[in-house]
């Protein structure tokens, strides 16, 4: 088939979308071999995307100012992308960096080749906060925070987002992984994140752990999915939030005293005969480092641990650089 009748079937569901299999056949007169044979094609090529799955699948196209990147020459060195930069498509599809930062260049009208290197040093940049084992330490910086720490180290594992370029592939991934419930970007997520836990419960000797509950109780908590996948080999402490009226996220709450106030009469431990030397804090995003002193300050009172040591899996670069708690 010629490529204009592909084009007549991007501007038929353009201007009827939602558009079904049927509709198009119907429309065109063409066998379902062939419109699936050209639909797989307009969605490779950026043109069109669907949504739901089988059976009710719709198609939907794109703006007329997104064009097809398929014959982009794409820079032969793509893993330092593919490991750092991933979006969603309007149909949640996850797309990797050729599928979406070459699209992104010709909108702003960019020359990807140069934006390419650009975006690599502006990565490097933020690498150059975490150590030797790629955790970014912020104990020094809480402890000009705050008047007293009871956390004996702190380390996140990435930033929420990075200037121009927006939300790094953690964020992006835990962030859609929260809204879809999707157990296989939960499973990207442990991918990214269970090499660096193993390595820090080495060097720091850890013997217990412990998860932060969440405030918002959703259908599938994403904690509890990486909590059954990573197997950790040791007791677990039960944290638990308990809100006496509506539950208040540490995120709504602009006033530092508020933030610890929230966090003082919401967690509580459950277990109080528990005993550790060194336990691990985990949590997915840090809304405030209150709900981490606070949580630190209980088990230590409560004589649980010696040590407590937090591990994020992303924060605020905003927040890393100034400081502004209490």
């Amino acid at each position: 088939m010629k490529t204009t009748t592909k084009n007549d079937i991007v501007e038929y569901i353009r201007a009827n979308a939602p558009v079904s299999i049927n509709m198009i056949k119907e429309k065109f007169n063409l066998s379902n071999q062939i419109i699936h044979r050209h639909i797989k094609s307009l969605i490779e090529q950026g043109s069109i995307y669907k949504v739901w799955t089988p059976p009710k699948v719709f198609y939907f196209a794109f703006s007329n100012e997104i064009i097809s990147f398929t014959n982009w020459q794409l820079v032969t060195d793509n893993s330092f992308l593919d490991e750092n930069f991933v979006f969603f498509w309007p149909d949640w599809s996850l797309k990797y960096w050729k599928d979406w930062f070459i699209f992104w260049c010709q909108r702003h009208n960019l020359d990807y080749t140069k934006e390419y290197e650009i975006y690599k040093h502006t990565i490097k940049k933020y690498l150059e906060y975490k150590d030797k084992n790629w955790f970014i330490d912020w104990l020094t910086k809480m402890k000009a925070t705050f008047w007293e720490v009871y956390l004996d180290k702190v380390f996140y594992l990435d930033f929420y987002s990075i200037e121009k370029y927006w939300k790094t592939m953690l964020w992006n991934l835990m962030l859609y992984a929260k809204q879809t419930w999707s157990k296989e970007l939960a499973m990207k997520i442990l991918e990214k994140i269970k090499e660096p836990i193993y390595k820090l419960i080495e060097i720091e000797w850890i013997d217990s752990y412990a998860f932060i509950p969440p405030s918002i109780d959703r259908k599938v908590q994403l904690m509890d999915l990486l909590k059954k996948w990573l197997w950790l080999p040791f007791k677990e402490l039960k944290l638990m939030k308990i809100f006496k009226n509506t539950p208040v996220p540490q995120k709504s709450l602009s006033k530092a005293e508020d933030r610890v106030i929230n966090a003082r009469d919401t967690i509580y431990v459950k277990d109080r005969d528990f005993l550790s030397d060194t336990i691990l804090l985990i949590d997915d995003a840090v809304w405030s480092w209150a709900t981490l002193n606070e949580t630190a300050k209980k088990i230590k009172e409560q004589k649980i641990a010696k040590h407590v040591i937090w591990l994020a899996i992303v924060w605020s670069f905003k927040w890393f650089e100034v400081i502004s708690e209490v």
